[in-house]
This record gives structure tokens, sequence and C-alpha cells, in this order.
């Protein structure tokens, strides 16, 4: 008879709060249903789903008929691989090869691939879950435990010993290898994305109805549905969230209940249920996995009543054939060419200020002037980008939507002006103003050599250097834009 000590019950009504056990837990539930169950019982359950053929032969010795057999090597589930370090294990016994004249170890069946789990007698408070229960050490195959505070400590800074884990979380942490979603970038990075709400529940329902049937099958790059991806942590997480954002109004592979549900944990609906949390973890592949960044970001439906705007607007102004498809060109747009690779480091900070509700204007006006202005055959931005930062600055920042419309003609005009001057240089003063006596210097001289008129409102100085209510390095900003965009695109037009 089997004792308590040695089952574990499986429910969805207690969560932890910690995004990977819930994970975990959601995992365990799905795959061997709510109940309780010997701890080996699940253990090798897991195992079992953990481990696949890795297409390499082995031998081993056949002790009823002494004869060398091969068998099939199996590994960790790549990049589960990457984690569990733990072999496969068998008895071996020395035997003389009499074509090589020496002696040589072989297995004496295939090895099996194991995981033990080894509780102490005595209960103590498991550090997840707060439960009194006999514990286990978490050990380095238990990802995102801390057994090397140097190594995982931005999991639990304050950690100062490894974790001490009761059954169901131990378990649970195991579990979490099959509940991620996952995409590399060959060699150089490794994005992890896990979901997490407090209703287990809510979560079950969201990865049964949404995730799996989203989740990618067979792709060596991961199984994770991007609208984009690269190196970076923002960049790809965005394009994650951009990929489940074009499912709620309409899919083909959601069912109508289940973009309902997706609908609700992202606040698009009049009844949002829990709020639905991303957590990404990045890092390089390699012997071990090297993790450089862990982010929450938790204001997701913010993010969707942004993406929701601009589908509208971009509809509205019949930008694009497809207001989704035109909102992914914007975002994927910010690379540059290196060789015979794509630097996405631009992508990655706008990306990064839109997932914060920071300002992406500065790195937009980055991306026009150091990359767009001086590469071959130059290019003005992607149809819709001014249109969807404008709507964002207006969401985010309040920013005055008649000031926006006055400051984007006149940079029109200060653009084109300066393309048929060729003055692109008077543009690039305008962007390195550093401070506002430069900034209205700039416009002098524009006003001069162009023979253009600015607008009084950009002539009034406010307390604290604000224009229109608007920090002047933000106004300078966003000219600079709306002008170097106006050049690039003037001069695309130009014959020959």
């Amino acid at each position: 008879m089997t004792s308590r000590s040695q089952t574990v019950h499986l429910s969805l009504d207690r969560p932890t709060g910690n995004f990977w056990i819930d994970a975990g837990t959601v995992v365990l539930v799905r795959r061997f249903g709510a109940g309780t169950y010997p701890i080996q019982t699940i253990m090798q359950g897991l195992v079992q789903q953990l481990v696949q053929p890795s297409g390499n032969r082995g031998q081993y010795l056949d002790l009823q008929t002494g004869e060398i057999r091969e068998y099939d090597k199996v590994n960790w589930v790549y990049p589960t691989n990457l984690f569990i370090k733990v072999s496969g294990s068998a008895p071996k016994i020395e035997i003389e090869d009499e074509k090589e004249k020496k002696k040589k170890k072989y297995f004496t069946r295939p090895p099996v691939f194991d995981l033990k789990l080894k509780l102490s007698q005595k209960a103590g408070i498991c550090d997840i879950c707060g439960d009194q229960a006999p514990l286990t050490e978490a050990t380095m195959w238990m990802y995102p435990f801390v057994v090397d505070p140097q190594k995982f400590g931005t999991f639990y800074p304050g950690t100062k010993r490894g974790l001490r884990l009761c059954a169901r979380c131990a378990l649970a942490g195991l579990a979490g290898y099959l509940g991620w979603l996952w995409k590399a970038q060959g060699q150089t990075a490794l994005h992890f994305f896990i979901f997490h709400t407090t209703d287990l529940w809510e979560l079950e329902r969201f990865y049964r109805a949404v995730i799996d049937p989203l989740r990618l099958e067979g792709d060596r790059g991961g199984n994770a549905p991007t609208a984009f991806a690269g190196p970076y942590l923002h960049e790809t997480a965005w394009g994650l969230l951009l990929a489940l954002f074009a499912h709620i109004h309409a899919s083909d592979r959601l069912s109508e209940e289940a973009r309902r549900r997706l609908a609700a944990l992202l606040g698009a609906t009049d009844q949002p249920s829990t709020p639905l949390s991303l957590y990404v973890i990045t890092g390089k592949p390699g012997q071990a996995f090297d993790m450089q960044a862990l982010k929450e970001f938790s204001n997701l439906h913010r993010l969707y009543r942004l993406y929701e705007r601009w589908t509208k607007l971009l509809s509205e102004r019949q930008i694009g054939d497809n207001p989704h498809h035109q909102i992914v060109s914007i975002f994927e747009q910010f690379w540059t060419q290196q060789g015979q690779n794509r630097e996405t480091i631009w992508r990655d900070k706008v990306a990064w200020a839109i997932l914060e509700f920071n300002d992406p204007s500065p790195f937009v006006e980055g991306f026009l002037y150091e990359a767009r202005a001086r590469e071959k055959g130059r290019r003005p931005l992607t149809w819709g980008t001014i249109e969807v930062l404008t709507t964002y600055l207006q969401e985010v920042f309040s920013m005055d939507e008649q000031f926006q419309k006055t400051l984007a003609g006149f940079g029109h005009s200060l653009g084109e002006s300066a393309q048929k001057n060729n003055e692109m240089g008077l543009l690039y003063a305008l962007r390195n103003a550093k401070n506002p006596e430069d900034f209205y210097r700039v416009l002098n001289d524009a006003q001069f050599r162009l023979q253009i008129t600015i607008p009084e409102t950009l002539l009034r100085i406010e307390k604290g250097e604000r224009i229109a209510g608007v920090p002047w390095i933000r106004v300078k900003t966003l000219l600079s834009i709306y002008a170097m965009n106006a050049y690039l695109r003037k001069e695309s037009q130009q014959p020959g």
C-alpha cells in the first residue's frame, strides 16, 4: 500500500503565484487528471514525454546470448536537454574485444533515462507553495530553481541557498518543460515564453483552447508562433503578442469560443477575466543554457487596445490591404543589413518602448538617420508608421492631436523643401540639436535657406522647456522624423 509521503495530489484549486510552477501544475492536471497519484507514476510519465530518439545508435552486450546488439539512443528533447544533464544508466560489463585485442566496457541492456525524487523523512515548509510536507532539494534539472545563486539568481535574488520543494512543486517544475513556448535564433539566442494568471482553471482553458492550436509542431526553430523574431527579448516578445492578437477577430485555427476566451483574457470584452501576464526568458544556447534576462509583461490588455486602435486607423485610411499585416510590416522594418545577417537592435528598442509604454520616437529617429538615410537605395519608413507612432503618443502620453497635425504638416514641408534644395545637412543639424537654443537656431536657418514659414505654435517655449505642453526634445524628435521621412519619400519618387 502506498503511503501518503509517496503520493501527490494534483488539482487546479491552489495556485502558488509562481509562473513556472503554476504552468507546470496545469500541465500535470491536463496530462494525468486531478486526483492523488503515486509520485513515481507521475515521474515516469513525465520522463517518457521528455525523452526522444536521438537518431544515433549504441551497443550493449546481451547476457543471454553473449552477442553485441545495437539499440537506438535517446536523449532529453530539445531544448530541455540544455537543462537536464542526467544521462541514461545501465549496468556495465568489461569483456575482451577480439578484433581490437583489448578490454571494452558494454552496457548489459539499453540505458534507461530516469529521474529520482528524494524526499526528506522530516516535513518542512515548501519554499514555493508554503505547504508543510516532506521536501526535496531542487536540482539543476528543475529549471528555473536556484541551485547556484550566481547562475540563477535572477529568478530568486534573495535566495542564498537552493530551494526546498514539496513533491507537487517539484513535479510541476519538471512538467513545466512540457508547457513552455520557445523560439530559437540558431546559436545566437533562445527565448522561452510562459503565460500566467492566478486562476489555474482559466490558465488551463487558455492553454487548451488557444495555445495548443497555435503551437507549432516539428519546427526546429521553436514551437512559438511569432509575427517576427530575432536575437533580442523585446522584439521577439512583441512578435509573439502580435501573432496572438491577430486571432481575436478572425482565425483559421481558433474556434469562436477560443477567440472569446482570448479576448476576455486580453480585456477586449465587456466582461474581462483574470488578467494575463507573459514571462519571457532569454539566453544563449550551448552545452547548457546561459540565461541573460527575465521580463514580465502584465499590461497585455492595454497593448491590445493599442493594437485595436492601430488596426481601425489603418483600415479607415486604407493603408495596406490588411491592417494586421501592415502593423507587422511597420514593426518588422527596423533592421539593418550587416554582411549576411540582419541586425535587429533597432526593432528591439522600438519593441521595448512599446511593451514598457515608453516613447519609441527617439529609436525611430535613430533608425531613420543612422540606418535608412545612409543605406544604399535609401527609402522612407513603411506606410502607416507615422500614423501608428502618432496614435501611440496620443494614447500613452496624451499628446494633443491638433498639435501633432501641425507638427506633421510642417515636418512634411520641411523635408520636401530640404530634398528639393539638396539640404539633408539641415535635417541632421535638427536631429543633433542638444537644447532649445540649438533647436530654434536650426529652424531659423531652415526658414531662410528653404523659404518656409515656421508655425507660431512651435515658437512659443513654455515653462519647463515645453512647447505646446510637450517636452521640447520630443517635439524636436518628431519633427526630425517627419522631415526625414518626407525627404526620403520624395527622393524615392524622383525619376532615375
